[in-house]
């Protein structure tokens, strides 16, 4: 990799002059502020010489007597914050940067790249050098390199950046530690802060000293035609076994217009090649081009290639060195038979909450088969009240979101957590089964659980009916948006949620994954295993559900989950309902149900429900005409029937004390009633 850094230096040159500063602070006195000694160096508010400023220090040097030194107790850090200018902010040319830097044991030190002139506006890159001797370098919060270093001695940080083609590469004591490729391709400032919160388990202590920073920026002159490689991403991320379609930005690095040109991308042995045209792309600007059909992700091969050529025509550009780019990758590989459950509590009355909706639409589209999204409604006409109490015992606001049953995340910040998750064996595989009697309104659900290895009468099951493409003409549908004046938030879909309007109207809004049914709780059916559970161990459930008429049964999904002990899943299962319906029906234990699925719209009531074997009422204050009652257990026979007028009775009292404990259907109708509900008998 040095070679073709050298080279690249080689062709940057170009003529231009470089832009270059050294320094090992021994020029100077201790006690004196860097910013007010060195113009080249200020603070983050622009006040050298003040407590943001540092000091020279003569404790520790890596060369000759002085360096500068930054320590902080405080929880947030500082209020040391000193900032090295690089004269601009680059993103053509080669960037080095190099500076030593000397961390006491048990504490930390950070600092970070700005990308922009001003401090504050973009961050390009963190670095910290963590208590447990660790260092983490991160863009976005991505993380691109965590290595190991030694405290309590000098370790050398060099940083070397190739702006064209956007290849930034660390090094720890003259060993790269990994290239990446960075969201901020530019550069523009070196900002120290000490500071010791990254991590749960900080200790706030942070101390450490700097000293011999140097820094070199080597412009490029732009040629006439000059097509680069420039990106190459596969969208969310690379799954073991998952056809993704890879993204591919091309950038103009010459001065002339680009018009057209072919791309041609390598992975795995197998080759794509697209024609792209009628482009206006002007120098420095970029172009991304997706590639389909994809390829098929591979964990035995983590690089792949992309090479641009017949530049507005022509067989070879300007500066060939660019044309072409390879990107290493580390590919996840799911654990086998693993789904991780997503769970979003949301609102249409949250503002907020659209950023909850555009996460699951990137879970659909980057983990669809290996993550299931489910959106938990709370407040507007979608609400299903047993769904939302659990998970409002888990979660501190909306909106919010647990990966697994684990903690309280905010939406945006999920996919750490699901690729831990992905990663780690499930105790058991789970599989849908279902019938539906539409005629009745039934669907009944069998899950099975296969355990791969031993667990015990402590872990639960539960089954959850969930729909998409839900709309609704009610006021409740609208969906306020606070991103309409806080943007910008852009989905898969290129939606721009600061482009519509707050609210956005009903007859606008459509919401996916929502939770219709959970049964038979929040926490699952305790009792249901017997105390030993071993390997190889299959165990079916039956689940019953009644459709709200105003359900759409082909938009809907089957998810099961496998609840562990400390309340987490271990894994889930999800199926369109017509897709557990091919898969065929499967009768084993009837797991009880407590929960009565009442659409916003029903005019059918039964309360109470449960009823501990006796009085219970079914209501039917709305209904006209003529009132069917028909009532089955679940081999589907009727055990009570009556056809009542309306007019003389709005309510039925029904006694079942002596009826046999378990679940019945409940089917009313008349002129304009149509429901089946559930009964349950304890």
């Amino acid at each position: 990799m040095k070679k073709s850094y050298l080279l690249a230096l080689a062709l940057l040159a170009g003529g231009l002059s470089q832009a270059q500063y050294s320094t090992n602070f021994d020029g100077l006195n201790a006690g004196d502020y860097i910013g007010v000694k060195d113009a080249n160096w200020t603070t983050w508010n622009g006040s050298p010489g003040t407590t943001e400023d540092a000091q020279i220090n003569t404790a520790q040097a890596q060369s000759g007597a002085n360096s500068i030194y930054f320590a902080s107790t405080a929880a947030n850090g500082g209020p040391q914050d000193v900032v090295l200018e690089f004269g601009a902010a680059h993103n053509t040319g080669l960037f080095e940067f190099e500076q030593s830097i000397f961390v006491t044991t048990n504490k930390a030190a950070y600092f970070n790249f700005q990308a922009e002139t001003t401090p504050g506006t973009t961050w390009a890159l963190d670095v910290n050098f963590f208590q447990d001797g660790t260092m983490q370098v991160a863009y976005q919060g991505n993380e691109v390199v965590n290595t190991p270093f030694t405290a309590n001695g000098w370790v050398a940080f060099k940083l070397v950046v190739n702006l064209n083609t956007n290849i930034w590469e660390v090094f720890l004591d003259g060993v790269s530690q990994g290239e990446f490729q960075n969201d901020e391709n530019q550069i523009a400032s070196l900002d120290i802060y000490p500071t010791n919160n990254s991590i749960p388990s900080s200790n706030n202590q942070s101390e450490f000293w700097i000293d011999d920073v140097s820094f070199t920026h080597t412009p490029y002159t732009l040629p006439s035609k000059n097509g680069a490689v420039y990106r190459i991403d596969f969208p969310g991320v690379a799954l073991d076994g998952k056809t993704s379609i890879p993204s591919v930005m091309v950038r103009n690095l010459g001065s002339q217009t680009i018009n057209s040109f072919d791309l041609t991308l390598d992975y795995n042995g197998n080759q794509i090649t697209q024609t792209v045209f009628n482009l206006n792309l002007a120098s420095l600007a970029t172009y991304a081009v997706e590639l389909t059909p994809g390829v098929l992700i591979s964990a035995a091969s983590t690089s792949v290639s992309a090479t641009i050529s017949n530049v507005n025509g022509s067989n070879a550009d300007d500066d060939p060195t660019d044309d072409t780019k390879t990107v290493n990758f580390k590919p996840l590989v799911p654990a086998p038979g693993k789904l991780v459950i997503v769970e979003e509590a949301t609102g249409t009355w949250c503002g907020w909450c659209p950023r909850g909706t555009v996460a699951l639409q990137f879970l659909d589209r980057d983990y669809h088969g290996f993550a299931q999204g489910i959106a938990v409604h709370n407040g507007d006409p979608m609400v299903n009240s047993v769904y939302d109490a659990g998970i409002g015992t888990k979660i501190s606001g909306y909106p919010s979101a647990l990966v697994d049953r684990g903690a309280d995340l905010d939406p945006s910040a999920i996919w750490a957590e699901i690729h831990t998750d992905l990663a780690e064996a499930p105790t058991a595989l789970l599989y849908n089964g279902a019938q539906y009697d539409a005629s009745r309104d039934l669907v009944e659900v069998a899950l099975v659980v296969d355990f791969q290895a031993p667990a015990n009468d402590n872990w639960k099951v539960a089954c959850v009916l969930i729909e998409d493409s839900v709309t609704g003409t009610a006021s409740g549908y609208a969906q306020v948006n606070y991103y309409n004046t806080g943007g910008p938030l852009v989905g898969p879909d290129n939606i721009d949620w600061s482009s519509l309007p707050n609210p956005v109207p009903a007859n606008m809004s459509v919401y996916n994954h929502v939770a219709r049914a959970i049964s038979p709780s929040f926490e699952g059916q305790a009792n249901v295993f017997p105390a030993t559970v071993n390997a190889n161990d299959r165990f079916t459930f039956n689940f019953n559900f009644t459709i709200d008429p105003s359900w759409d049964v082909s938009k809907m999904h089957v998810v099961g989950m496998l609840i562990k002990e400390d309340g987490s899943i271990d894994n889930g299962s999800s199926t369109t309902i017509n897709q557990a319906i091919a898969n065929g029906f499967w009768v084993g234990n009837l797991v009880s149900i407590t929960e009565e699925l009442l659409g916003p719209d029903a005019k059918v009531r039964i309360y109470p429900n449960p009823v501990e074997a006796g009085l219970t009422n079914i209501s039917f204050e709305d209904a006209k005409g003529n009132v069917s009652i028909e009532i089955v257990d679940v081999t589907g026979k009727v055990v009570y029937e009556e056809m009542i007028s309306s007019k003389t009775t709005r309510m039925v009292n029904l006694n079942t004390s002596k009826w046999s404990k378990g679940t019945y259907l409940v089917h009313v109708k008349s002129q304009n009633v149509n429901e089946s509900h559930r009964l349950v008998v304890r």
